[in-house]
């Protein structure tokens, strides 16, 4: 059986040649972004180890620190890992620490893990503290979220 290539017959300057390869080209740039539909449970942002920020990151999805932060961070969602660092102030609504903080924590659930290492004030709605987690500060339940009670901060 023998298949016929139909490009291979016609003259490559011809009408019918041009007409298809421009439809082609038309059609392999048509993309329809309205139908491209996103995972709503995304994987979280992740700053890995080798990363040293300085300045203020903000994140309305989920993000996990591995590295290092000298200021402040917010998000949603927020993991700070074993090897992670941060010196500032740490918000979310979800918060869970496997690594060191230096400065204050605000949140609404907030989870310290066996290998947490915090040095500053925490300011909660719920939190659980695991065996092995090191802690100097004050805990204070604070209801109303991840809103700063500066009242709280200016008394210190």
């Amino acid at each position: 059986m023998m298949i016929f290539n139909p490009w291979k017959k016609r003259k490559v300057g011809s009408d019918k040649t041009q007409l298809v390869s421009e439809n082609a080209t038309k059609k392999e740039h048509a993309i329809n972004f309205k139908e491209i539909k996103l995972d709503e449970d995304n994987s979280p942002s992740l700053l890995g180890k080798e990363i040293k920020i300085i300045g203020k990151i903000s994140s309305k999805g989920a993000l996990q620190l591995d590295g290092d932060l000298e200021g402040e961070i917010t998000a949603s969602k927020l993991v700070i890992e074993k090897s992670a660092k941060v010196v500032g102030s740490v918000t979310s609504d979800d918060l869970v620490i496997k690594g060191r903080i230096i400065g204050p924590v605000f949140g609404k659930k907030v989870r310290f893990g066996s290998s947490a290492r915090v040095e500053g004030d925490t300011f909660h709605e719920t939190i659980a503290i695991e065996d092995g987690a090191y802690y100097e500060g004050s805990i204070k339940r604070h209801v109303g979220g991840t809103e700063r009670p500066n009242k709280l901060l200016k008394n210190k």
